[in-house]
């Protein structure tokens, strides 16, 4: 029987798993982990692959991806094989490391990717591996939650802006754990490593502003706005502002010409996680920032 197709497109969140082969631990010890986690670092820059979550078990990981691209599977092979490559010679173990393909289920519906991050951040809780989340060593939960800094291949601003606030996120935690709180209606736990196909979505059209201009007239408002060339936005550093008119740039052609972050990053040569960073503390930044707040201002006028 030929294997089902995967189900990917440009913009889709996946929730992604896998287990060890022939039932064995892939992840023994502290140095393993490591060297997964480097070799899932080299997702975002080697293929846009944005990387919201994980969390790795002895025997199993779970991963939250984005793929603005639409190449899960190309990002996929390349983690496991690096791996697998690594993880094998120092063990003397030759062949694959995991069981068959890769698990990945799209994640549609905004309340399931919240709960997800909840889900798997206390999977070793609830394998009885630590005694709550903070004590969990190798998931990303301690980034969320600050108690040691986030890496720069993890994006951990989009999911907790959907929480409204760490504690906010704390506080889900905390609430699942005790039963006051409940997974989604139609969140199914014991259908996450059921094999089979996951039958194609159909995608929204992204909702279109009224009175969008085209991409090079919206670059041009904001050229003339900070002083410099249009041609010049799609540059990493511009001096003494450094990315913030990029980031602007970024932020207008999304509300200017309807542009969604994956392709208003192309735009500007940015990775779509790098463009939805940006914009976040541009938008933060209007709070403190006259210079930037009189940009934003300008720019708006534009649409009056």
């Amino acid at each position: 029987m030929p294997r089902p197709p995967r189900t990917d497109y440009p913009g889709a969140r996946h929730h992604v798993m896998n287990r060890g082969a022939r039932h064995e631990p892939v992840f023994s010890d502290d140095a393993s982990c490591a060297l997964f986690l480097g070799a899932l670092a080299d997702l975002p820059p080697k293929f846009g692959v944005v990387v919201h979550g994980y969390a790795l078990m002895p025997n199993h990981f779970h991963l939250l991806l984005e793929v603005p691209r639409g190449n899960l599977s190309r990002a996929m092979q390349h983690l496991v094989s690096q791996y697998t490559r690594k993880w094998n010679r120092p063990h003397g173990w030759d062949g694959p490391l995991f069981r068959g393909r890769y698990r990945s289920r799209l994640v549609l519906d905004d309340a399931h990717w919240t709960h997800l991050l909840a889900y798997i951040h206390l999977n070793p809780v609830r394998a009885h591996l630590a005694k709550t989340p903070d004590r969990a060593r190798w998931t990303s939960h301690r980034a969320y939650v600050g108690s040691e800094s986030c890496p720069g291949w993890l994006t951990c601003s989009d999911l907790l802006e959907r929480f409204g606030s760490v504690s906010a996120y704390q506080a889900y935690l905390r609430d699942l754990r005790t039963g006051e709180r409940s997974a989604p209606a139609d969140f199914d736990e014991e259908s996450l490593w059921a094999r089979g196909p996951v039958p194609p979505p159909v995608p929204e059209a992204p909702e279109v502003p009224a009175g969008t201009v085209p991409a090079d007239r919206a670059l041009a408002e904001v050229a003339e706005v900070v002083g410099v060339p249009p041609g010049a936005l799609a540059e990493r550093r511009m001096g003494r502002g450094g990315n913030r008119p990029r980031a602007l740039a970024a932020w207008w052609l999304q509300r200017r010409s309807g542009l969604t972050v994956v392709e208003a990053g192309r735009t500007l040569g940015m990775a779509a996680s790098t463009a939805s960073i940006a914009i976040k503390r541009l938008v933060a930044a209007a709070g403190h920032d006259a210079r930037v707040g009189a940009w934003m201002d300008r720019l708006e006028s534009h649409r009056e």
